[in-house]
């Protein structure tokens, strides 16, 4: 019988500015969220969920990640996702504009 570990955390990430959440199925990531800022009491009631949309960008682009530890990937990651989401907003709000 295989034994499934889950395990739930929070990183602070002070060169980020930034609290993750990284949920693990055994060794593996299965979900994850962030807030930006140390207000860990708001975390805690707002973000201890699991973001589905940016845990799925996640597993898309890790393979392409170069960073040599796990929390340097998702931080990679989690820039590279919000810039995705402002470029989409700008190009909606100019749609909507016309």
């Amino acid at each position: 019988m295989n034994k499934i570990v889950e395990s739930r955390e929070i990183v602070w990430c002070p060169s980020n500015d930034r609290l993750v959440l990284i949920i693990k199925e055994n060794e593996n990531i299965i979900g994850l969220n962030w807030m930006q800022g140390d207000e860990l009491d708001i975390f805690k009631q707002g973000f201890n969920y699991i973001d589905e949309d940016f845990t799925d960008y996640f597993k898309a682009v890790e393979p392409y990640l170069v960073h040599e530890n796990q929390i340097d990937r998702i931080n990679a990651a989690i820039w590279a996702y919000f810039e995705y989401e402002n470029l989409k907003d700008e190009r909606e709000n100019k749609n909507n504009n016309k």
